[in-house]
């Protein structure tokens, strides 16, 4: 065979393996491409049923509270004073059973002055409208159950915050600003396990542990409101937001909430157990501010309100000091996730509990039986 006729052969093979190649590129890119659009599709559709699956369960929530109105008579010079119902706030809630128990935070239900004569009115997504009673207020999370009293009514499906990553896509419901009723926004988890200082707008202050950090935008009047995913699961409770940032919002893990739910549903009031201590949780930069000894676990301080140890409480009859670190909790360690909070919440009033303790440079363990909040 010629050198031509070789050179020519091998030219055409040449050729018709750069057009095979390139079919191939171009297929496998209109594949990459087609795939691209079918999860945007797929995420699309699965952020649709979630909200609609959600959505009838979610209620708005307005509170009203009695206040003395005063007025004068110009001609007289004689003054009246009646008492008159005034709205004082608003925010979200979702119905957790059929029969009406709605779970929302408890700094929206404290927006009235006085517990005995507030009045909570509550918006259905259907429009139906109901007063409700308040069930409790839990004592060591923003959280409260209110009631309204009818059947078969909408509730949500709870779901497993412990299973949470960063990254997971979120959808947070509620009636921002007070008057976008059952408003969706959407993001993702942010971070998780973090610890924040949270005030309300008439300045009441609590600090918060585990709470979801989410990009998803939360709204004023979104508090109480739920944090679901993708499958319609609720997976935590909007509670606040940093205003100094943008697009920086926090939920409370569901996870945290369930006790209070199971409470609720078998007694018809919160249940907590009690250990009696204030605390913060350990950070970097606690541990830098105050040159701790260790760099996990719940430092036991004052906040100000409330002692460092509440005294004749099971922390007290255990000897706990203020300064002390409980860093281990039956053999769990404090630290992520595993708050101390989150930890004795797994436990009933009456219950035995084994705490490691560090005191300075000293290591001890304490045996505590919990009581409950009264």
């Amino acid at each position: 065979m010629s050198k031509s006729k070789i050179t020519k052969k091998f030219l055409i093979i040449l050729a018709f393996f750069l057009l095979l190649s390139g079919s191939t590129y171009f297929a496998a890119l209109n594949f990459r491409t087609a795939a691209a659009g079918k999860f945007q599709l797929d995420e699309q559709a699965a952020t649709i049923m979630a909200i609609k699956k959600t959505m009838p369960a979610v209620v708005s929530i307005i509170v009203y509270d009695e206040e003395s109105v005063v007025t004068y008579n110009v001609d007289t010079g004689d003054q009246t004073s009646e008492k008159q119902k005034v709205e004082k706030g608003e925010g979200t809630g979702f119905l957790i059973s059929s029969d009406g128990l709605i779970l929302t935070n408890k700094h929206v239900v404290e927006a009235a002055d006085n517990e005995s004569t507030a009045q909570y009115r509550v918006i259905l997504n259907s429009g139906k409208q109901y007063y409700a009673q308040l069930i409790g207020k839990d004592p060591i999370n923003d959280l409260a159950v209110i009631k309204i009293f009818d059947k078969n009514l909408p509730y949500v499906n709870l779901g497993d915050s412990d299973k949470l990553q960063i990254g997971t896509t979120v959808i947070a419901i509620g009636n921002a600003l007070g008057r976008y009723q059952n408003s969706a926004t959407k993001g993702i988890v942010s971070g998780l396990g973090r610890s924040i200082y949270a005030s309300d707008q008439v300045g009441n202050a609590e600090s918060l542990d585990n709470v979801i950090q989410t990009d998803a935008q939360i709204n004023l009047g979104n508090s109480g409101g739920p944090l679901i995913n993708l499958d319609g699961n609720v997976v935590g409770i909007n509670v606040a937001m940093d205003e100094s940032g943008s697009s920086i919002g926090f939920a409370i893990p569901i996870n945290d909430a369930k006790p209070v739910i199971t409470s609720v549903k078998q007694s018809g009031m919160i249940i907590r157990p009690r250990l009696g201590i204030s605390y913060v949780m350990i950070t970097p930069e606690l541990v830098q501010d105050k040159n701790l000894p260790r760099s996990n676990g719940a430092l036991i301080s004052s906040d100000g309100t409330n002692p460092a140890v509440t005294p004749d409480s099971p922390a007290d009859k255990a000897g706990l000091e203020e300064g002390d670190i409980i860093f281990e909790i039956n053999g769990i360690k404090l630290e992520g996730k595993n708050t101390l909070l989150s930890v004795v919440q797994k436990y009933k009033p009456g219950d035995k509990i084994g705490l490691k303790v560090q005191r300075g440079n000293k290591v001890f363990i304490r045996t505590v039986v919990l009581d409950q909040f009264k």
